[in-house]
């Protein structure tokens, strides 16, 4: 029997390093509205955070503001190959390929919205080994992690996923904290976003996706 039942999966900083994308999207919005452009160490708080969270309450930017940046960004990441502007991380999708065979559940928890999320995982042909896409809502009327972790449990529980012994794999807080909010087991990887502090929150810590096939026992 296998350790898991189903896992859940973050994206950016746990599947792929996107932020080459983020980061060059997050500055074409700045040039576009007239704001500084930033580095990548001032931008790396912006990787797990939606981005309506990162326009208003980390930049604080108004309503208006945020709506109009939003755009500018998304046009760009989405049309402009902003999204495309990424690496999986060594290893990773042989796990995710691992756990399938083992006969685990995969669904991805992510805060981007599902459109970015299928460009990104086309582009890498890394959706067929997920039973279920928990992704943001393109509008970000569904962006937290809380919510989307309620999504996709929503989603396994239409297909009779087996949601007795669940884990998530992230790299940032707000893994842990939707993690959490759902009474959930979280593993954040080190080769993410994160940092000591978020990591001591965490049940597990890994270096890298052996050390990740180990712990999940796939």
């Amino acid at each position: 029997m296998t350790k898991y039942t189903t896992i859940l999966w973050d994206l950016d900083g746990t599947i792929i390093n996107s932020s080459p994308g983020v980061y060059a999207s997050f500055n074409h919005t700045f040039k576009t509205v007239g704001m500084p452009e930033l580095t990548p160490a001032e931008m790396q708080p912006f990787m797990g955070p939606p981005l309506r969270t990162t326009f208003q309450e980390i930049l604080g930017l108004s309503h208006e503001q945020t709506e109009e940046c939003l755009a500018i960004y998304r046009d760009y990441y989405l049309k402009q190959g902003g999204a495309l502007d990424c690496e999986l991380y060594p290893g990773i999708i042989e796990t995710i390929q691992a756990a399938k065979a083992a006969g685990i559940t995969n669904s991805l928890a992510t805060s981007k919205a599902l459109r970015g999320t299928t460009l990104v995982g086309e582009h890498f042909d890394f959706l067929k080994y997920f039973d279920v896409l928990g992704t943001a809502a393109n509008d970000e009327s569904r962006n937290s992690k809380t919510d989307v972790i309620t999504y996709a449990f929503e989603e396994l529980e239409k297909i009779g996923a087996d949601l007795s012994r669940v884990i998530l794999v992230g790299d940032r807080i707000h893994d842990v904290e939707g993690a959490r909010h759902h009474n959930l087991e979280v593993v954040l990887v080190k080769w993410g976003f994160g940092n000591e502090q978020e990591w001591d929150l965490a049940d597990y810590v890994v270096e890298d996706a052996q050390e990740l096939k180990s712990l999940l026992s796939v």
